[in-house]
């Protein structure tokens, strides 16, 4: 790490990263929201798969701000039913960020800032607990009223914080994982 400055190629790869983040949690939350148990799930599972991407990621930009950057980009995205989301989410990329500085980079130090960065996925939800009225009438519109009375039942006020340890676990799994691959087979590659 001794040029620590973005720079556009490090910009580019921001960019590809974050879709591919978002891609994937869009695509689970499109697969998971179908059945509300599974879906209450889903910061542990989106910690699990997405933990690859961000090890990869770090790996290939392993720069002050990337992570704040990838924050900005998938909190804009997830942020599409609150603007709360967005600075949830950069809270904990900055959180993230600095765990990374500090630890100058190391596996330990990708794993447990991920397990931070997991947490973001339960910015979505946010909306679900702090303005559930809102949440639900949309939810009515996509699902009907018998899907959107069973989430109703099992979404109490305290779930939230079983989703922050959820998306902690999945973190530290995923991230576990992410460098595992990078190790065995994206460096073996060329890739990271």
């Amino acid at each position: 790490m001794k040029n620590n400055k973005l720079k556009t190629r490090d910009l580019i790869f921001a960019g590809v990263f974050a879709v591919l983040y978002v891609a994937v949690i869009v695509i689970l939350a499109s697969v998971t929201g179908m059945i509300p148990v599974v879906y209450v799930a889903l910061p542990f599972i989106a910690g699990v798969l997405l933990g690859p991407v961000y090890s990869l990621y770090i790996t290939k930009v392993p720069k002050m701000g990337a992570v704040i950057i990838l924050a900005i980009l998938a909190g804009a995205v997830m942020s599409a039913s609150s603007i709360v989301v967005l600075f949830y989410v950069l809270a904990l990329g900055i959180i993230a960020q600095i765990i990374l500085s500090l630890t100058g980079y190391s596996d330990k130090g990708i794993c447990l800032s991920y397990a931070v960065f997991a947490c973001s996925t339960v910015g979505p939800f946010l909306v679900l607990y702090f303005a559930r009225d809102v949440f639900m009438n949309a939810c009515v519109q996509y699902y009907g009223q018998a899907y959107v009375a069973k989430l109703d039942a099992i979404t109490p006020f305290w779930l939230l914080f079983v989703q922050i340890g959820i998306a902690v676990i999945g973190g530290l799994f995923g991230g576990r994982i992410g460098i595992t691959m990078n190790a065995k087979h994206f460096k073996k590659a060329g890739v990271a």
